[in-house]
């Protein structure tokens, strides 16, 4: 019975805190989720057979393909989603844009709430499952959550594959589950392909599984990859994709990128597929919303504290030596654990990936933050009480990015670092008995 009331007692604390963000998220919503289009635009252009990274839209294209955000495409357009990822977003890729835009958001929660789901299906006793409420509800007030919602972003959508794909993966007694947790990985995989460094510590357990277990995991991906790069058209839009990759870099580091983003005007329209200007001001004004960034790239970080810009080659040999290094930390630490949980290993790949964004020498934006959530949550799910200090951390970390108090310096930076650095200290550590 107590139980009972435990889980009773969670569950309102959820319905509130989600009944008051969403409420506010919808007000967020209405004034224009601009990223969001860029990804529409991409899917479109791909339905269409055309070719999405390079397109310069023109009025006599009409609105089919018009994008009104105020960026400069010298370089290249506003699109950075992969190919495969614009295949996800054909079936509401025809819709009016204020349509998919609400939809989206609807999509947000539905991933968040999956996300916890999950979370909540690792744990063990109460206050585990309180670890995960607590965490659960505060994420949402995060900057980086509130950025997301405004810009219409996707990055909530790669915390939730890695839950599916450890969800799946961990069930090494089911085929299904095998072939699940597969299909999971490849779309995480295509859909951002810089999360290979999330699968790379994964090497480590795959002799605890049959060889029919591994075909069958193994397949789906096979079957996508396959149809990704031996298909030509898909395959040139992949050739196009890691092209626009390096012209971003190119657009990224360059010193004029600032000044050409301000001078550059977008054709504007006042009506145009459900989104009405009149409307947009409107609703900015009933709830003004003001966007807090922070850069928390190394680069970026570098450049603020010491007034200088380390050229981004040395950054991606740095990055590449320190992610070797912690591999073979990780190895020699665990290599004789034969019960290694699946999700440190997780964790501690999705902390190589997660390097990866703050090493890349493309601005990151603070919604990029939003992917700690896999993580985060899935730490609060093994709660263990003997490490409350290191929870602790995990807790300050998020809180930072909770807070908007300018006074204190690189808050959300402080709190990102805080978590990467708290979360390797627990993964590589031999000393701490965790998750066991």
């Amino acid at each position: 019975m107590r139980a009972k009331y435990q889980h009773f007692a969670i569950f309102m604390l959820l319905a509130i805190v989600f009944s008051f963000c969403i409420h506010r998220d919808m007000q967020i919503e209405k004034q224009y989720t601009g990223d969001l289009r860029n990804r529409i635009v991409g899917a479109r252009l791909q339905k269409d057979g055309k070719p999405p990274y390079f397109y310069k839209w023109r009025p006599q294209d009409g609105l089919r393909y018009y994008d009104p955000i105020k960026l400069d495409t010298t370089y290249a357009n506003a699109i950075t989603a992969s190919p495969f990822f614009h295949h996800l977003l054909f079936p509401i890729a025809d819709m009016q844009q204020r349509d998919i835009s609400r939809i989206w958001l609807a999509v947000q929660y539905i991933l968040f709430v999956l996300c916890m789901l999950i979370a909540f299906s690792f744990t063990k006793n109460n206050i585990q499952q309180w670890t995960v409420a607590f965490m659960a509800a505060l994420f949402p007030f995060a900057q980086a959550w509130l950025t997301m919602i405004a810009y219409g972003q996707i990055y909530i959508v790669f915390p939730f594959l890695a839950f599916a794909f450890v969800s799946f993966f961990q069930r090494k007694d089911n085929l299904l589950f095998s072939c699940l947790a597969g299909l999971a990985a490849a779309v995480l995989f295509l859909s951002r392909p810089t999360t290979v460094l999330f699968f790379l510590p994964f090497l480590f357990l795959l002799k605890r599984y049959s060889l029919k277990y591994l075909i069958v995991f193994f397949l789906p991906g096979l079957i996508l990859l396959c149809y990704s790069f031996l298909d030509q058209k898909e395959k040139s839009y992949w050739i196009e994709y890691r092209k626009a990759i390096a012209a971003h870099v190119q657009d990224h580091q360059s010193d004029d990128r600032q000044a050409r983003t301000i001078a550059y005007k977008p054709q504007l329209y006042k009506n145009w597929e459900g989104w009405d200007q009149d409307t947009i001001d409107n609703a900015r004004l009933a709830y003004p919303f003001n966007i807090h960034f922070e850069y928390a790239g190394v680069q970026e970080v570098l450049k603020k504290l010491f007034h200088k810009k380390i050229p981004y080659q040395i950054l991606n040999y740095s990055f590449l030596f320190i992610v070797t290094v912690l591999l073979i930390v990780f190895f020699l630490g665990h290599r004789s654990d034969d019960s290694l949980h699946v999700m440190v290993t997780a964790i501690f790949g999705f902390c190589l990936y997660m390097m990866s964004d703050l090493f890349s020498p493309v601005i990151r934006n603070q919604y990029y933050f939003v992917q700690w959530a896999f993580p985060l949550l899935a730490c609060a799910a093994l709660y263990d009480t003997k490490l409350r200090l290191v929870y602790l951390f995990l807790f300050a970390g998020l809180l930072l990015n909770v807070i908007n108090r300018p006074h204190i310096f690189m808050r959300y930076v402080i709190g990102e670092y805080l978590i990467l650095f708290t979360l390797l200290r627990l993964c590589l550590s031999r000393q701490l008995k965790w998750f066991k």
